[in-house]
């Protein structure tokens, strides 16, 4: 039926072969280039892949706990807009998760909603640590990629010591405190690297 209505439009061509009415293959194209909204099953799963690291402006309004109507504000403000980059797919804007990322880490208004947090999340009771999983978990939306009540990951240690990731991974190395492998992902055991940070610390203040 679409085919048939685009041909009553006019926004395709046809020719009669052999008494049955055909599109040439540059008209379709063309018609194809111009538009947006219907797509191949190839473009189809690279849309998919864009819509990964994108969001919506509803989603982006559920994330910071406000309206539609506040976030076309938020986008429409030069002190926020220059944050965001934007994509459209199907003929609908989205916006890239890492602009969000630069918009969320590039002013103090504006959080993400601790009404999205999963229940452990909710219970953290370290608030950096808990606004840095927030932001790890806007960008990636696995649960998987956040530590836990119990254990680490090394981007998380790295943030807490304020060094780098290859100190991390150098600290772990010499033993300092306990790594574990749980499926494909790696962990530092909170407890004995929270207690040897404070032991670090402690001798650094008596030197």
């Amino acid at each position: 039926y679409l085919v048939y209505d685009l041909l009553k439009k006019n926004q395709m061509e046809a020719v009669i072969v052999d008494y049955w009415k055909r599109i040439p293959k540059e008209s379709f194209q063309n018609w194809y280039k111009s538009q947006s909204r219907y797509r191949t099953k190839e473009d189809r799963k690279k849309d998919a892949l864009l819509e990964d690291a994108t969001i919506t402006m509803p989603e982006m309004a559920q994330l910071l706990g406000t309206t539609r109507s506040a976030v076309y504000t938020i986008l429409d403000n030069p002190k926020y807009s220059h944050f965001f980059e934007f994509i459209v797919i199907a003929e609908k804007k989205r916006i890239t998760k890492e602009s969000f990322r630069k918009f969320l880490e590039g002013q103090d208004r504006y959080k993400l909603d601790p009404s999205n947090d999963y229940e452990e999340l909710a219970q953290e009771q370290n608030i950096a640590l808990a606004n840095f999983r927030r932001k790890k978990l806007s960008q990636t939306g696995i649960r998987g990629s956040n530590g836990n009540i119990k254990y680490l990951t090394f981007d998380e240690a790295s943030y807490l010591a304020k060094v780098s990731r290859s100190m991390i991974n150098k600290w772990a190395d010499k033993g300092k405190f306990t790594v574990i492998k749980v499926g494909s992902r790696v962990r530092i055991r909170r407890d004995e690297f929270e207690d040897w940070m404070e032991q670090r610390d402690l001798e650094r203040s008596m030197q």
